[in-house]
């Protein structure tokens, strides 16, 4: 009987454990916005509501990033962001240009991590130093406070300078709905590749609008929007 009880015992401990195990992971993939969802009816209800919003910020965003630099940042929440930074040419295929890749990180408490001497890779970015990207970008922690507030006013989660300036607007699942927006009407080099690319919608004459499915599944914008 003694034997049994303490079988009994293993196999609650086991379903304890299992339970909080499978809890973590679900708060895990909450946090990270997994089960976040989406359509391309809210991310045009959100432009049709908010371009004016979506629009200063494109501009304001294009206006602090320096001549020759290209920056994503995405806040995951008020003090966690990716941010990306490139120096030179974007799509230069001669040098790695990748200035600092981080994700996940606090840009007002953020400690460098020492670069691993077992690995190191051309594409490697050339630094890990916050306060130096800061330094080279010209900001401050109220530049990264600004873009978090200009953000929540046109009810967007990220954005990427440049021509075309690519917002996001909401995560979904693995993907992503954003923006494509230009300063002037999409060239007409463009039309048809955007016409015929299933990730990409003509909005307007300037925008249009993207899904990025992210490292799996399809790259088209998913069926259910495409059907509206």
């Amino acid at each position: 009987m003694q034997f049994k009880g303490g079988i009994k015992w293993v196999f609650i401990s086991c379903a304890l454990a299992f339970t909080i195990f499978i809890g973590y992971w679900i708060i895990i993939l909450f946090s990270t916005g997994l089960f976040d969802s989406s359509s391309k009816v809210e991310l045009i209800e959100n432009y049709t509501n908010k371009e004016k919003e979506i629009i200063e910020l494109k501009n304001y965003f294009n206006s602090i990033v320096p001549k020759n630099f290209s920056v994503y940042i995405e806040f995951k929440s008020d003090n966690k962001i990716d941010l990306k930074v490139y120096e030179g040419e974007r799509n230069s295929n001669s040098e790695n240009n990748g200035l600092f890749m981080q994700w996940d990180i606090n840009p007002y408490d953020y400690t460098e991590k020492p670069k691993s001497k077992n690995y190191k890779s051309k594409y490697e970015p050339k630094t890990e130093s916050l306060e130096y990207v800061k330094l080279k970008l010209k900001w401050t922690d109220n530049t990264f406070k600004k873009i978090k507030e200009m953000l929540d006013k046109a009810n967007c989660i990220s954005i990427e300078n440049g021509e075309p300036s690519e917002i996001g607007f909401a995560r979904s699942g693995m993907g992503k709905y954003s923006y494509t927006i230009y300063n002037k009407k999409i060239p007409n080099s463009l039309l048809d590749d955007y016409k015929i690319e299933c990730e990409n919608i003509i909005y307007n004459d300037k925008v249009v609008l993207t899904y990025g499915s992210g490292a799996f599944g399809s790259t088209c914008f998913p069926k259910s929007d495409l059907e509206k």
